[in-house]
């Protein structure tokens, strides 16, 4: 049998926002001892509610080094504000902890959620945490080095597990108000590409999962179900009786990377979905 951690544990979560307030909740009521960080001082009240200490992070290195030195586990789900902040919320903030745990020497347990959108265009097919990394661009670029970045800890002697999420929908990101605001606009594509999504719920559970389990490694985060964006946008159309989405065949795709996420390799691990079939929501 797996051994699961002791309990009370000290953990950092680095970036708390949508999925890190929701594993946040769930790490406070097993009485984890919780320190949480965020860029927006409004936030700070509601921390209080959760963590035992809350601070404004702007990646600043006293600050990253006290929350290694002080917490056996570190979340890292920092998100860029925007595609200016892109590679000083990613790959800087990795970097600069890389650097930090050189300097310290204290092994830590990291967990970082990372996007499956690092997969790039595979043409339809399924792709596991084996496939090649094909994603163009330099946000995709930099999400790839976030990631061999953090993998490079494991030199230190540091457990490292990178969660690779799908499209991420839920309370505060349901799919029926997202095609509520298509109405009335035509959407580039023929809509023809898989989806591959995860439910907040199952964001969160399986942050805890593999923190309690102590898994390490790349595991990705998807649903079972794979409609293609046409055919999720016309069902949630006829749940609602919303007219249907509009689209043109001339145009780029917003959504690049066609592709079919496997969750084989968590599942392996005894992880259930809340939500293994997509909620139209």
């Amino acid at each position: 049998m797996r051994k699961q951690l002791p309990e009370p544990h000290h953990i950092a979560i680095i970036g708390c926002g949508y999925i890190g307030m929701e594993v946040a909740s769930i790490w406070h009521q097993r009485g984890h001892l919780l320190a949480a960080t965020t860029r927006n001082p409004s936030r700070l009240k509601e921390f209080s509610k959760l963590a035992q200490k809350s601070l404004i992070f702007k990646g600043d290195r006293a600050d990253l080094a006290s929350l290694i030195a002080q917490n056996e586990t570190l979340l890292v789900t920092i998100a860029a504000d925007n595609s200016e902040n892109y590679k000083s919320a990613y790959l800087l903030t990795a970097q600069e902890l890389r650097s930090i745990a050189l300097e310290m020497g204290q092994p830590r347990r990291l967990i970082y959620t990372s996007s499956s959108s690092v997969y790039g265009d595979h043409h339809g097919l399924w792709v596991d945490e084996t496939s090649e990394l094909k994603a163009n661009g330099e946000q995709a670029q930099i999400l790839i080095e976030t990631e061999k970045t953090y993998l490079s800890l494991k030199e230190l002697g540091w457990s490292v597990c990178i969660l690779r999420f799908s499209e991420i929908y839920g309370p505060g990101r349901e799919l029926s108000k997202r095609v509520q605001k298509l109405q009335g606009h035509t959407l580039p594509g023929s809509g023809d590409h898989y989806t591959n999504m995860i439910h907040k719920k199952d964001c969160a559970y399986g942050i805890d999962y593999v923190f309690k389990h102590r898994l390490e490694g790349i595991f990705n985060l998807a649903d079972d179900d794979h409609p293609t964006r046409k055919e999720l946008y016309d069902a949630i159309s006829h749940k609602f009786r919303l007219p249907k989405v509009n689209w043109d065949p001339n145009l780029t795709p917003l959504h690049s990377g066609n592709k079919r996420i496997s969750n084989h390799k968590m599942k392996a691990e005894g992880f259930s979905l809340f939500h293994p079939h997509r909620v139209l929501d």
